[in-house]
């Protein structure tokens, strides 16, 4: 690891400050220290497991574990060599995020990886790790670079004299014959590619989205998100579930309410929360000072309608979306982490998502109470352009689950699919629905008889559109309701953005023209 520059003495970097520091004897040439330590001897937990088989008593000696660090000096940085368990010893923000990741980016080559760890924006982040059997490029991981952070990665260095194998995240491992005398000139190696930016060339889309692990930079996130909390500027900051649920029958809690005395909320709204949580602490809403330690230790129940049971389901810090700007980047918080978003690909991602902005004309304003459903089927109602396929479920040849075809289809070719924006957590799987009910309708046969069986008994004269179906006769439309006053689509959340921005490409390139619009909420 390479400790931050902040940290200017060995023992700074340790978690517990220690005497006991053994130095590395001069003859060697360069400054460091090593410190070690053993836990305490104890019994694994399925000993008392095995024992009770054995009543006539069995063997299994104490065990520890050692674990050692040894600090070097090099080029005026220190650096920190972990051995067992000395990993522990090391206060957690002293090391340089990414050093590992970085360093090894620029010195493997990029024909001879082996392993990516990733992590995929869905409706929740998913972690994954791809390896190949043998020395492959980036186009065998098959990753996404539009939506993919680079967690962690293995390959082969063109010099094998230096090492066999290297593996990069905070830390780096090297795979290879290491002599104790070339340590520091190793350390030199290492932090002379960390500082460079050849990765690039190959590997430009890590910058785009970065988790951000940096303990201090946290912290002045978490200082500025109470910030703007607390001045109830909610601009760039809604709740929303983070994780995915069933719509059709949650309702939801905020802390101090109580079943029997108030209503679930059908949906998350931040201005109701402060509110219940005011009325809890019996204060007015406006002079209620939130802190990280109240964010986290209040809870949002969430209510199923055929159970009277409602767990603590997420704490308030978990629901929260915020996008800040900080350090000239732009931060945002999701389920309960932060992450970094170059500026320039966020800027990027804004103007490609404006490019699919239109106006869908002839629909009406939502109203605050109005479900999604009710609206679609006032939309509907009477109209001989329009068939409702709400909750129209149609199965695909050799499918498991079933596929929603949109909400509403019309005469003009349009698929058009609606949701609330409040409901953050679940556009990026309308985003994802609707570009899978495109494609299958394209080449599913079976689907598209399916759906124009539907179509002809709800208005038979659009039955006929879905013959001999050619992409660029159909429009896939993405309407979402809001209330926000803000410019379309900057009212979108970042990742939403994204995600869209990822399907609408998707669907570009099969040829079918693709929309993004904007429903208004008014009363």
């Amino acid at each position: 690891m390479l400790i931050k520059k902040e940290f200017k003495t060995f023992e700074e970097a340790l978690k517990v400050p220690s005497q006991s520091g053994e130095p590395i004897p001069a003859d060697w040439g360069f400054e460091g220290t090593l410190y070690t330590f053993e836990s305490p001897a104890k019994k694994p937990r399925w000993v008392s497991f095995v024992e009770e088989g054995f009543p006539g008593g069995i063997s299994i000696s104490p065990g520890s574990t050692p674990g050692a660090v040894l600090f070097l000096k090099a080029d005026s940085r220190l650096f920190a060599l972990t051995f067992g368990q000395g990993r522990h010893l090391l206060k957690a923000d002293a090391h340089e995020v990414d050093f590992g990741l970085k360093a090894t980016l620029n010195m493997v080559d990029a024909a001879k990886l082996r392993s990516l760890d990733v992590r995929t924006f869905e409706d929740l982040p998913v972690h994954t790790r791809r390896q190949v059997s043998r020395n492959s490029s980036l186009d065998a991981f098959t990753v996404d670079v539009v939506r993919d952070l680079l967690g962690a990665v293995t390959g082969e260095p063109p010099d094998e004299t230096f090492a066999k194998r290297l593996t990069g995240r905070d830390a780096l491992t090297l795979t290879g014959q290491v002599v104790f005398s070339e340590l520091v000139n190793t350390c030199k190696t290492l932090l002379k590619a960390y500082k460079k930016d050849t990765y690039k060339e190959h590997f430009a889309w890590v910058d785009n989205i970065r988790l951000v692990k940096d303990g201090i930079l946290r912290n002045e996130l978490n200082t500025e998100l109470l910030k703007t909390l607390n001045a109830r500027d909610f601009h760039k900051i809604h709740l929303a579930p983070p994780e995915v649920i069933d719509w059709t029958q949650a309702g939801f809690r905020y802390p101090g309410e109580r079943e029997g005395v108030s209503e679930p909320h059908n949906d998350l709204d931040i201005e109701e929360c402060i509110e219940a949580l005011a009325k809890r602490e019996g204060v007015p809403a406006s002079s209620l000072k939130l802190t990280v330690d109240d964010l986290k230790k209040d809870k949002i129940r969430i209510v199923y309608e055929d159970s009277s049971f409602e767990p603590d389901q997420w704490s308030l810090y978990n629901c929260l979306v915020a996008e800040l700007s900080n350090r000239d980047s732009l931060h945002i918080l999701s389920a309960g982490q932060w992450f970094k978003v170059e500026k320039t690909f966020a800027a990027r991602t804004l103007e490609d998502a404006k490019g699919f902005v239109k106006e869908l004309k002839g629909f009406p304003s939502a109203r605050p109470d109005e479900t999604e459903g009710h609206y679609n089927e006032k939309v509907a109602q009477g109209s001989k352009t329009l068939a409702l396929l709400d909750k129209e479920l149609l199965k695909s040849k050799g499918a498991r689950t079933t596929i929603e075809p949109c909400d509403l289809f019309s005469h003009s070719g349009q698929f058009i699919h609606i949701k609330r924006k409040l409901r953050s957590s679940a556009l990026s799987h309308l985003f994802a629905q609707g570009a899978v009910a495109a494609e299958t309708f394209l080449q599913d046969d079976s689907f598209r008889k399916k759906l124009k069986a539907v179509i002809a008994k709800k208005s038979p004269s659009l039955a006929p559109l879905l013959d001999n179906p050619i992409p660029g006769n159909y429009e896939i439309v993405f309407a979402i309701i809001t209330a926000s006053k803000r410019e379309w689509p900057e009212a979108l959340p970042f990742f939403s953005q994204l995600n869209f921005v990822r399907n609408a490409k998707r669907l570009s390139g099969y040829g079918f023209k693709v929309s993004l619009c904007r429903i208004e909420e008014k009363p």
